[in-house]
């Protein structure tokens, strides 16, 4: 089997060279026991600080390797399917540009996903994070996404993946579909298996996610259950007001119950149930709204795929 190793960056640049010498070295010890052939993608989504400069010292590299720029800053799941759109191979590994993602295990993951499987995820079992900033939103997101979907991965946020690319289409591939693609795949009837896989401290940069992401994965996993056929961006900005709103309404509910059985007093005298309902119906509303204007705008998300959002491009041959 042939790979494309793609890896979507922005403001790594005390990350890069460290990485590429990484991946390098267990590219090429993999390449002396198992005839893979592997090429190296390296995405930039338009970083703020020298990360573009760090990726050309790469002109040395003794790997086929791809290095690409973003005009604008788009998004990781932008920067992986501009990867995907460049491969040249079936085979897909995926992984961060921060180093958490332990190169050292890429052996490991291809003999496992060579056992045959259509996407082999890694498992992060013991975390290198912050507890409470992002692990914890992790283990409940990831509690989340098994019970809602077909998926019983432990780690559906987990970037160390391989896939196979005919398996990522455009049912598959909307909004920010590299967090929950092992569930979106699992729902279509591939199979998907972990393994287990080191997970190092962050040591340069920072994470941008949090427990903000506990929401958008309620929200992916009500539009991929609601509407599995279509994709979805902006849906994540009427969904913060919908749980806003749905929030409101069960405080406003608490307070009612307060006053019934702790003060004694009648709550049907008050606004309280009609504000219950309003914010209630409002939250409703809002996350529809979300949901039909994505379906509006899908197709200028389409349009936006056929413009040059790519502001270089440098290709390294190696035979």
């Amino acid at each position: 089997m042939n790979y494309s190793i793609i890896v979507p960056l922005y403001n790594e640049e005390k990350n890069v060279k460290l990485l590429n010498k990484d991946l390098v070295h267990s590219i090429i010890e993999l390449k002396k026991t198992k005839e893979n052939e592997f090429q190296l993608i390296f995405v930039d989504d338009a970083s703020e600080d020298n990360t573009f400069d760090e990726l050309k010292k790469f002109s040395t590299n003794p790997i086929e390797t791809l290095i690409i720029k973003h005009r604008i800053n788009l998004s990781q799941s932008a920067a992986l399917n501009t990867g995907i759109n460049y491969s040249k191979y079936e085979n897909l590994i995926i992984l961060d540009g921060d180093l958490q993602n332990d190169p050292g295990d890429l052996k490991k993951m291809v003999t496992e996903y060579e056992k045959g499987t259509d996407m082999l995820i890694g498992w992060r079992k013991i975390r290198k994070d912050n507890f409470f900033l992002k692990t914890l939103p992790s283990l409940t997101a990831n509690y989340l996404v098994r019970v809602f979907s077909k998926s019983k991965i432990h780690d559906h946020g987990c970037a160390f993946k391989i896939v196979k690319k005919s398996s990522i289409d455009e049912l598959t591939n909307w909004g920010d579909f590299h967090r929950l693609l092992a569930a979106r795949l699992a729902n279509n009837g591939y199979k998907i298996t972990e393994v287990e896989i080191k997970h190092n401290k962050r040591i340069h940069g920072k994470s941008n996610y949090g427990f903000s992401r506990i929401f958008k994965v309620i929200i992916d996993l009500l539009y991929l259950n609601f509407f599995k056929n279509s994709k979805r961006q902006a849906i994540y900005f009427f969904g913060m007001f919908s749980f806003l709103s749905i929030f409101c309404s069960l405080i406003v509910f608490c307070v009612m119950l307060y006053l019934k059985y702790a003060l004694g007093r009648s709550f049907i005298l008050t606004p309280l149930p009609l504000m219950v309902i309003f914010f209630l119906i409002a939250g409703i509303i809002f996350l529809f709204i979300g949901f039909l204007a994505q379906l509006i705008i899908s197709q200028q998300n389409n349009n936006l795929k056929k413009q040059n959002i790519i502001e270089e491009e440098i290709y390294i041959k190696r035979n």
